[in-house]
């Protein structure tokens, strides 16, 4: 429940935040668990599976630190929604004016094709090691494999051939969903966000580039200040945007360096964004400002653009040179 609404029910908020406070609990006793693990690998000389778990663990990290960020933001990302929807067009003519159709189909099918794309993958991953065991032992019998779990992680007693592995597999399954909706549901969100401020910052664009200036410089300065009144206002909803979205932003580009790092690693060595003077010096403000770009940004460390993704992955590609190296 990023932000509150008032047509939502207190029973149902009640229940979200048990269900949503149980499943960052039982998140945190998994990820102890790999942490546990990963002292163990290190100390025992197992190279390939500290590496790993801690992609496992820099997954869960991303995944809880965005969870936990719009939690705290969660009053700054009420008051962004409830500007939002007073600047939402209203009625068919105005939304046919913002071209609103255009954009929720776009961000329909980004935030569709992201959401599906990201639980096939999780989910895929949590139920193979399971879908191994019932295929190759259980219906074709060609080889054992024995029950195993999706995440390596330190138990202090033996669970395999018992009730436990069940209960196990369980909470290790619903760990790597909770991290991976904790990911879907802020970036779905920030998505539904951004496009809508895009979808602003275009009408606005369109609204300067076809006024006609008739002469009337009283009715021109009316609509020169109306006009950068909606700017800034646009502009301030961005700041918000960015103080709400900057960090974990930063914390996702930061540790997926190394889980891309870490994942590329395990498959190499075989690991299964007034007047005529008056206004025209006004006018010139205007255009000035513009003139510098809008990003969605990381703090203040980096923007979010297609070249910091290059660097990203140039960045992932020189640690998995020197995991390899040490190997």
């Amino acid at each position: 429940e990023p932000y509150t609404i008032d047509l939502r029910s207190q029973k149902m908020s009640l229940w979200s935040n048990l269900l949503f406070w149980a499943n960052v609990i039982n998140l945190s006793v998994i990820v102890f668990g790999e942490i546990l693990y990963l002292g163990v690998a290190y100390s025992d000389g197992k190279f390939i599976d500290a590496v790993t778990v801690l992609s496992y663990i820099g997954f869960v990290i991303v995944g809880m630190s965005k969870m936990f960020f719009i939690w705290w933001k969660k009053t700054d990302l009420s008051n962004l929604v409830k500007e939002l929807e007073h600047i939402y067009p209203n009625g068919k003519a105005e939304e046919e004016v913002y071209r609103l159709d255009s954009y929720l189909r776009s961000c329909s099918r980004t935030s569709i094709t992201y959401a599906l794309l990201y639980s096939v993958l999780i989910w895929t991953f949590n139920l193979f090691s399971i879908m191994q065991f019932l295929v190759y032992e259980k219906w074709l019998k060609i080889r054992v494999v024995g029950l195993t779990l999706p995440y390596l992680m330190y138990f202090p007693w033996n669970w395999h051939e018992n009730w436990t592995y069940y209960v196990l597999l369980f909470c290790q399954n619903f760990a790597g969903h909770t991290s991976a909706s904790g990911q879907i549901s802020t970036d779905l969100l920030l998505c539904a966000v951004a496009t809508q401020v895009v979808m602003h910052f275009d009408y606005l664009a369109r609204v300067v580039e076809n006024q006609v200036l008739d002469g009337d410089w009283s009715e021109n300065s009316r609509f020169l200040t109306k006009t950068v009144r909606y700017h800034q206002r646009i502009l301030r909803l961005m700041d918000v945007l960015n103080d709400i979205f900057g960090i974990p932003l930063l914390l996702n580009f930061m540790v997926s360096t190394f889980v891309i790092c870490f994942v590329g690693f395990q498959m190499t060595v075989g690991v299964p964004p007034d007047i005529m003077i008056k206004y025209r010096r006004a006018l010139v403000f205007f255009i000035a400002r513009p003139q510098r770009t809008t990003y969605l940004k990381a703090t203040i460390f980096m923007n979010i653009t297609r070249a910091t993704m290059t660097d990203l992955l140039q960045v992932s590609y020189k640690f998995f040179a020197l995991l390899r190296t040490m190997y």
